[in-house]
């Protein structure tokens, strides 16, 4: 029996006005499509695509279903473009994952059209499942082109396969062996254009929480630009059907035993020597008198020094996860980290919010501190402080009002009291009002 558990989050990015992705998830089936940017009615073709399998639901039983289902989404697509001219040219990648069952167990089956990838995150280790349809894939796969000349490469965005645009498509099929703990992860390019496997890893190892995950991988990817939709699918493998990659010595042994039917020296069969093979382990080690090594004492010892392990993991995480601090990551975005700057052990800062006050929306001489991040001690005082910064910046460079000067002068008036004599008064020239001031008295003496 295979029990999975699943997260999803998809973005429109930080560039795009729609989001022409669309995912789908169930208890067993997982679908990402992303319509292909630059073409007519993507979002469009990507919701086709979903719907086709979301109608198919419970009858991908088998692997040539699963496929029928992609031929048909393609067959659809393909027609509509043709009987509506608005939609002419119009396309989607897919990625897609089916738990089936089988003789042998339950096992997961990926298939691919396009750039849209799946992994699988296991032990610490992120591995690529799917190829990618594109033209520089195929140049780095032929030995053409290195993969980091790949990542920077004028044409990286230019694929060679999609749903609808041909009467007939090819899917690539992986069959994925699955052990309990694995995590598989499907996603539009507008993830890993952004983020690189490295970071990817981190967030896979660091957010136990598959929705928590997905989210988290979407928010890194706007950190980083968005320039793209960006989807995500995260399903975690809670139980599994495992059988041992490589059989062991004793596997080896017994496997031997039961294909020949060993007997003993004497020829009888094995299993008739002994009455004691039914006997359980339990008595088994009773009647031998071999004492038992798991005892009250031990079972009290072992469950204090899980409470010690368990106490000093939360407190780490407690101290890790308490704050919050803003930085700058591109030199442009400002996001808030939950978290320490750099991390603490193996808590690393998760993105909150990318917000929308930019670096140039601060006075320069605050953008050097933010490269740095700011620490606060939570995620009202961070958008507070970010809030600020912005106010700083627009009460720094406001215009600030004129004033008219003014200047006193003497007077150029006649005196009213007399020829000869002097007033106070007040004068008006181009834009300026001037005050006189009275002269001192003057006296007259008579001739």
């Amino acid at each position: 029996m295979t029990l999975l558990r699943s997260g999803a989050a998809s973005d429109v990015g930080r560039r795009r006005s729609v989001n022409q992705d669309a995912i789908l998830t169930t208890p067993t089936l997982f679908v990402v499509a992303d319509g292909m940017g630059g073409h007519a009615a993507g979002d469009i073709a990507a919701t086709m695509a979903v719907r086709t399998f979301e109608a198919a639901g419970g009858r991908l039983g088998t692997e040539a279903s699963f496929s029928d289902a992609i031929s048909t989404a393609n067959a659809e697509i393909y027609q509509a473009s043709i009987d509506d001219p608005a939609l002419a040219g119009m396309g989607t990648t897919l990625v897609a994952a089916c738990l089936l069952g089988g003789a042998s167990g339950d096992r997961l089956v990926v298939m691919n059209v396009g750039d849209s990838r799946a992994y699988r995150f296991r032990s610490g280790a992120l591995s690529q499942i799917t190829d990618d349809h594109s033209m520089v894939a195929e140049m780095v796969r032929r030995g053409e082109l290195r993969p980091e000349e790949a990542e920077v490469h004028q044409q990286r965005h230019v694929i060679t396969r999609a749903l609808g645009l041909e009467p007939e498509v090819a899917a690539d099929t992986f069959g994925v062996a699955l052990r309990e703990g694995d995590r598989i992860v499907l996603c539009s390019d507008g993830l890993t254009d952004e983020v690189d496997d490295e970071e990817i890893a981190l967030a896979l190892s660091t957010v136990a929480d598959p929705q928590a995950a997905a989210d988290d991988l979407v928010a890194r990817a706007n950190a980083h630009g968005g320039a793209d939709n960006i989807s995500v699918v995260i399903i975690d493998v809670l139980m599994a059907d495992e059988a041992p990659e490589e059989a062991t010595q004793a596997h080896r042994v017994v496997s031997a035993a039961v294909a020949g039917g060993a007997t003993t020296a004497a020829g009888a069969p094995a299993a008739a020597t002994s009455a004691s093979d039914d006997e359980g382990w339990i008595a088994r080690r009773r009647r031998l008198g071999i004492p038992r090594t798991v005892t009250f004492r031990v079972l009290v010892f072992i469950v204090l020094v899980a409470a010690v392990g368990w106490g000093a993991w939360a407190f780490v995480r407690w101290y890790a996860m308490s704050s919050y601090f803003v930085q700058s990551t591109d030199g442009q975005s400002i996001v808030i980290y939950q978290g320490r700057p750099g991390g603490v052990l193996w808590f690393q800062p998760q993105v909150t919010t990318v917000s929308t006050t930019t670096t140039g929306d601060v006075l320069p001489s605050r953008v050097k501190k933010l490269e740095h991040g700011v620490v606060e001690p939570s995620l009202a005082a961070a958008e507070h402080y970010i809030a600020n910064l912005a106010d700083e910046k627009r009460s720094t460079t406001a215009v600030q009002p004129s004033t008219t000067p003014t200047a006193t002068v003497p007077s150029t008036q006649p005196g009213a009291s007399g020829s000869g004599g002097t007033f106070g008064g007040t004068a008006t020239t181009r834009g300026a009002t001037v005050t006189t001031s009275p002269s001192a008295p003057t006296a007259t003496t008579a001739g």
